[in-house]
């Protein structure tokens, strides 16, 4: 299982996507493929066609859901705590744990996404 996160710098958004198949796929390729992926937001079209988008990726253990929620958590955090705004709804399987970095919940803004 792979969580891939998806980032623009100039806009300060994100995407989060779980796969099981992605880790075959390049990077560019991941980016290409964007417009298959669903996502909740008003945003998300000029997300999508960004200049800079890059693509990092945490592997999650299979078959132990909290220690991969934790790690999904950990790897989210570094990005919403610079002040970036993740597209969509705060979902995923495993659902990324925020709570040992003290966050009990995200502040939502409707239509667009997430953030701390």
């Amino acid at each position: 299982m792979e969580m891939l996160i998806v980032s623009s710098e100039q806009q300060m958004r994100l995407v989060m996507i779980f796969s099981q198949t992605s880790a075959k796929k390049s990077d560019k390729a991941v980016i290409q493929d964007l417009a298959s992926h669903s996502v909740n937001s008003t945003v998300y079209p000029a997300f999508k066609v960004a200049s800079d988008l890059r693509v990092d990726r945490i592997r999650l253990p299979l078959g132990d859901d909290k220690s991969a929620s934790l790690n999904g958590g950990d790897f989210l955090y570094r990005y919403l705590a610079k002040g970036y705004m993740c597209l969509g709804d705060f979902v995923g399987q495993p659902k990324p744990d925020l709570s040992p970095w003290g966050v009990r919940s995200v502040r939502k803004q409707p239509k667009v996404g997430f953030g701390l």
